[in-house]
């Protein structure tokens, strides 16, 4: 009988830490919206054509910014590297973050569960880029940028750096899809 009762009670015990460490996890996990889609066609080095419910639709990769296309050879890289990342009919999960004005979906790609961007950007092709929105806080991208920058990867191996995009846009007063 004692020991049905103690068993009993590491039963209650355990139910217990379970149910207080249940709500913690789920806090823990970001709650973006997602769904499997198509890759189609890579657009440039930071968006890629997908099917979403037999349509296709532009995805912007959310929280990078691949080089302009003025800024050669390094759009052309960013552009190779995530085409070889994605070859059209790759099934990957959408993590939607938000559309932007451009009405693009604006997401994070992961192919069997790896995020697209991360090595993109530690290969240096890309710019984390994370103000766009203010959806990555989560990410850890700008330590991924600062990893490439040390080890002179990509774009980072030009002395001084590539210009980054936005300030390029910013500098020139025009508006383009960034």
């Amino acid at each position: 009988m004692a020991s049905t009762l103690k068993a009993v009670g590491r039963n209650v015990l355990f139910g217990l830490l379970m149910a207080a460490a249940f709500p913690i996890a789920l806090a823990a996990q970001p709650s973006h919206p997602s769904q499997k889609v198509t890759v189609l066609k890579v657009n440039n080095g930071q968006e890629v054509l997908v099917e979403i419910n037999g349509e296709g639709r532009a995805v912007r990769l959310a929280c990078i910014q691949a080089p302009l296309e003025q800024q050669q050879p390094w759009a052309n890289q960013a552009r190779t590297a995530l085409s070889n990342a994605l070859p059209q009919g790759s099934v990957v999960e959408m993590e939607l973050r938000a559309r932007d004005v451009y009405g693009r979906v604006v997401a994070r790609l992961l192919k069997e569960k790896i995020d697209i961007a991360s090595p993109l950007i530690s290969r240096g092709h890309v710019f984390a880029y994370d103000g766009y929105l203010g959806r990555c806080d989560d990410l850890n991208y700008p330590r991924l940028e600062r990893q490439a920058q040390r080890s002179k990867a990509g774009l980072w191996a030009v002395e001084g750096g590539v210009s980054r995009p936005w300030d390029l846009i910013e500098a020139s007063g025009r508006q383009t899809q960034p």
